[in-house]
């Protein structure tokens, strides 16, 4: 008991500690490329739903903020497309925009950043509990949520990605609450599990795995004795309070014909086929290698989290198939053999998810850009299967006090050179590489992949320039600037003007991030004018982050 209240006490202490130091840091993380899109398709659909309310006052600025982001933000996408991926967390923080009045633009981005910040801490306590309710082990838990908030580029991201780690912590508290409907199959804890898979299958589209694995499992319990009739009713229910929840917060749903339901799904598969840097070679998008997603985890995951991954995700995968092929041949014994009790239940859920997701990606080979950010929901499983393994490791020396002590003086080592290489990205953790990346591999691959560096380089330009009347600057990549001028002082505004890619001979400086370096419309590299030479780079660890160069 002493024991279990230390463990807690240790967690809360830890808990406390993120929470600190993302209050004190989040406003060192520059603006993400699809930042201002994102708060665009907020405000166009909340407008759209205050349509039917009658808050004149609260439609028409919403509607003017609408406008001003349009003239804004360069029109890349049309506007309606941001839809797709639904507006669980752009549309509340453009209401909450409004509600407060927030002008400085600074301050809207900052609102962004902490809310997604606070959602995955959210999300890091539900995954502590969630490994807690599957092992019972306040050690264990303890373990998972440092690896769960330790991962450079996962934790880098929290701090401006509300769509990609928004959907991981959305996919951890979601299976979070499985394991607790799995503990008591009430009827709340049914009803709360479906609505945070509409909610997970609205950000985006492969949400949908999550309640496609309840239905197997539930097809799979069904063939057991006395239970068909059961599971039925939680299917029907399950089924109707998805699609009840999908429909109520999917604005999106609201607007579709009866063709377009037809096509429902077309549209997530259109994307951009820009042209993608990878392990020294150019690709577009549409035909990238199908190794592109894995290796990318490889190089971008800690080395022990990927080691711990292998075996956890190995040991449990060789015990599920073991028991497939010796399954007893009466079919009431189908769930009985392939999985013993909740807690393997539990796991067999996070395989079953874990493999379509491995069937999916492999069967379409679906068009990807900028690393593997469309795919950060893997860390829940990266993250699960190393406590996985980590479980079984302690099981077999538990009673060895010597290899204990070793295990934890190893673990403590590892953490130590992950918070180290964190701190030295700061704040620049989404462009970490692993140990197995080394310098001059790492320049095969897009680093920025998100742009945040545009903020800190138009700082030191503007250090540099600031006796100067207008700053002219230009980029030697697809990376728009405008926007990034939202965390800039706004009487530094009228300082600067911006060239873009195609008048890099009128700049006073031109910036890249070497992120998007080929213009599509003759497919060769962005050049650097004659008269321009190298005036500051941004590198770490041996990874360059951008590069200023001066008239």
């Amino acid at each position: 008991m002493k024991a279990n209240i230390r463990n807690k006490l240790v967690f809360i202490i830890l808990f406390s500690i993120f929470f600190l130091v993302g209050i004190f840091t989040f406003q060192d993380y520059g603006v993400g490329i699809e930042e201002h899109f994102q708060r665009k398709s907020g405000f166009y659909w909340l407008n759209f739903i205050l349509n039917f309310t009658g808050f004149e006052n609260l439609e028409f600025e919403a509607f003017t903020k609408l406008e001003e982001i349009k003239k804004f933000t360069p029109n890349l996408f049309p506007i309606e497309t941001f839809g797709y991926y639904g507006v669980l967390f752009d549309l509340p923080i453009a209401f909450v925009e409004v509600l407060f009045n927030i002008n400085e633009p600074k301050n809207y981005f900052y609102l962004r950043h902490i809310s997604v910040f606070v959602i995955f801490l959210i999300s890091g306590f539900c995954f502590y509990n969630l490994i807690l309710n599957r092992f019972k082990s306040s050690e264990l838990a303890i373990f998972g949520f440092l690896v769960y908030m330790l991962s450079p580029r996962i934790y880098g991201n929290s701090f401006f990605d509300g769509k990609d780690l928004f959907f991981l912590s959305l996919i951890t508290i979601n299976i979070f609450f499985y394991f607790k409907y799995i503990n008591k199959d009430s009827f709340i804890n049914l009803i709360i599990f479906s609505a945070l898979c509409a909610f997970a299958t609205s950000t985006r589209i492969i949400g949908l795995l999550i309640p496609l694995t309840f239905l197997i499992l539930i097809f799979f319990d069904s063939l057991s004795k006395n239970k068909f009739s059961k599971n039925i009713k939680i299917s029907l229910t399950f089924i109707l309070a998805y699609f009840i929840f999908l429909f109520i917060h999917w604005p999106y749903l609201w607007t579709l014909n009866v063709s377009e339901w037809v096509n429902f799904f077309e549209p997530f598969f259109t994307i951009m086929n820009p042209t993608v840097f990878f392990n020294g070679n150019y690709y577009y998008s549409k035909y990238l290698p199908s190794y592109y997603l894995p290796l990318w985890i490889t190089i971008t995951t800690p080395v022990i989290y990927l080691i711990l991954f292998s075996n956890g995700f190995y040991l449990h995968f060789k015990r599920f198939f073991k028991r497939l092929i010796n399954i007893n041949d009466e079919i009431k014994s189908y769930s009985n053999d392939l999985w013993r009790g909740n807690d393997e239940k539990k796991d067999f859920f996070v395989l079953v998810n874990l493999l379509l997701v491995v069937i999916l990606y492999f069967s379409i080979s679906p068009a990807l850009l900028s690393g593997w950010r469309h795919f950060y929901f893997l860390n829940f499983f990266i993250v699960y299967y190393s406590c996985y393994s980590a479980f079984l490791i302690f099981y077999r020396i538990r009673n060895n006090y010597k290899i204990k002590i070793f295990s934890i003086i190893v673990v403590i080592m590892f953490f130590s050179e992950i918070v180290t290489k964190m701190y030295l990205y700061h704040p620049f953790q989404s462009s970490y590489f692993n140990n197995l990346a080394f310098d001059d591999y790492k320049k095969k691959f897009e680093v920025d992949t998100q742009s945040l560096s545009r903020v800190d380089a138009i700082k030191e330009i503007l250090k540099d320039g600031n006796n100067k009347e207008k700053i002219i600057i230009g980029t030697a990549s697809w990376t728009p600037l405008q926007d990034a001028r939202s965390l800039i002082k706004m009487d530094l505004w009228d300082q600067l003007a911006f060239s873009g890619t195609s008048n890099k001979e009128e700049a006073d400086y031109i910036y890249t991030n070497y992120y998007y370096e080929i213009n599509n419309k003759i497919n060769k590299k962005y050049e650097i004018p004659k008269n321009f030479y190298l005036y500051k780079s941004l590198i770490i660890d041996g990874t360059t982050i951008y590069s200023i160069y001066k008239k």
